[in-house]
């Protein structure tokens, strides 16, 4: 048997447990803010590309970022940002039942 075994398991404060899912969910709606951003600018430039060459118009690409990539940012954050909330509440909630 090893030294870890024996010792009883630590509880975390809740400060830090609030902490850690804080920074969890955050971190979350960032990566998904960004990867929006690449994949809304990607799908922009193409669509701007397309409609300048079938058009015959000059292309603007500050459209690809005003009308497409920064909706698509800010629509994949913020589902990103409530799913992963919800998350770790139901995460915890569930933790806390199975504890008590």
């Amino acid at each position: 048997m090893s030294y870890s075994d024996a010792m009883p398991a630590r509880q975390r404060s809740r400060a830090s447990v609030a902490f850690t899912a804080a920074v969890r969910v955050l971190f979350t709606a960032l990566l998904f803010t960004g990867l929006g951003m690449g994949t809304g600018l990607f799908l922009g430039i193409v669509g701007t590309l397309i409609y300048g060459m079938t058009s015959g118009n000059k292309i603007d690409m500050t459209n690809a970022y005003k009308h497409v990539a920064i909706p698509v940012a800010i629509l994949l954050g913020s589902a990103a940002l409530i799913g992963s909330a919800a998350l770790e509440v139901r995460s915890r909630r569930t933790r806390t039942s199975r504890e008590a």
